[in-house]
């Protein structure tokens, strides 16, 4: 702490690249950087079409941006690197000494993350990890408005993955929900509990998405919105592949897309991403893409532990406060000069 006090605050480049800074601890602020040999790369597709060219936007299939080992344990090619960096530099760091928690917690790490690191310069322009210290959980502000005290228990229902025209979506799934949202299905009990629910959020993948869309997709669509739209209030979040805009942050669906629904006041046709006081709470959420893209720096998605990865991801990013760390290296948004995905105060859900 004293050779810190002494030391007070340098940029990367200077501090840990100066010759007698090895062999002693220090702490190091920057932005994590992660080089991963399978990550997309903007230049590489223009060098395949020609200058003349526009490249089609990545495909988000199921795929990940970290080699898997082979048998021998080796994933072979280049090696990923993960750097920290600032605008004077860049270092590489080394994780080899973490263990438990600690090392558990640096899988974590993506491009965009604002992070201190604990360690000591083992050799010029690298840094061995001893501990990894993110933002923190943001403050818990008051809600806005006073939270009403109800005689009985209220729900969201968040509902995702209509995908209709999808021909693995069973449409009998999507009756179903429909009429139990309603209240017209079950017995008197059941139809007690759908009567509980006070808001639909509908977040993401609402058709399926195609080279080649379907306005008949739309109409089904439309149709249950309007079904559900005469019961309770609908909060529509657009996702990947649905009719708006690629890039972060979308806009909301346009209402020429949806004649009949848009005409209920009940509807909203809500940003991704989403924000909303519901019940004197804040709600704030995305239509996934993000989360599926932080997935893709950790591992391919397609294994039994899926569930708890996403929840680990969810948990990652409110820690780090920051609703999208890989826009806009990986994750498509408009470049804007401030970060538009900073969480400020603590959601409640998020």
């Amino acid at each position: 702490e004293e050779d810190m006090g002494e030391q007070g605050v340098e940029p990367i480049g200077k501090r840990v690249g100066a010759s007698g800074s090895q062999g002693r601890d220090m702490v190091v602020v920057g932005i994590v950087f992660r080089h991963l040999s399978l990550k997309p790369s903007i230049l590489k597709e223009y060098a395949k079409l020609g200058a003349d060219m526009i490249p089609a936007p990545p495909q988000r299939d199921l795929v990940s941006y970290v080699k898997k080992p082979n048998s021998d344990g080796d994933a072979g090619g280049q090696e990923d690197s993960i750097f920290l960096e600032d605008e004077s530099g860049r270092i590489l760091l080394d994780f080899s000494g973490l263990e438990g928690e600690a090392a558990e917690k640096s899988k974590y790490l993506v491009s965009g993350m604002i992070v201190a690191i604990r360690g000591r310069p083992e050799k010029l322009g690298v840094l061995l990890v001893r501990d990894i210290c993110r933002a923190g959980l943001p403050t818990r502000s008051a809600p806005c408005q006073e939270v009403p005290i109800c005689d009985e228990d209220r729900f969201v229902c968040i509902l995702s993955g209509l995908n209709f025209g999808n021909a693995d979506v069973n449409p009998l799934a999507i009756d179903l929900v429909t009429e139990f949202i309603k209240t017209n299905l079950g017995d008197s009990k059941f139809q007690k509990w759908g009567s509980t629910i006070v808001r639909l959020i509908v977040a993401g993948k609402l058709i399926n998405a195609s080279e080649n869309p379907d306005i008949q997709n739309l109409r089904e669509l439309d149709a249950t919105l309007v079904s559900i739209a005469s019961s309770i209030p609908i909060d529509l979040v657009p996702g990947d592949g649905d009719p708006t805009n690629f890039l972060l942050p979308q806009q909301p669906i346009n209402k020429c897309l949806l004649p009949s629904s848009s005409r209920f006041k009940t509807l909203r046709r809500a940003p991704n991403p989403y924000e909303a006081m519901i019940g004197g709470r804040r709600f704030l959420g995305t239509g996934g893409q993000n989360v599926e893209d932080f997935l893709r720096y950790v591992n391919d998605r397609r294994d039994s532990e899926g569930a708890e990865k996403i929840l680990s991801v969810l948990e990652e990013m409110i820690r780090s406060r920051h609703l999208a760390p890989t826009a806009p290296d990986t994750l498509a948004s408009y470049p804007f000069y401030e970060s538009v995905g900073d969480v400020k105060s603590f959601p409640f859900p998020f």
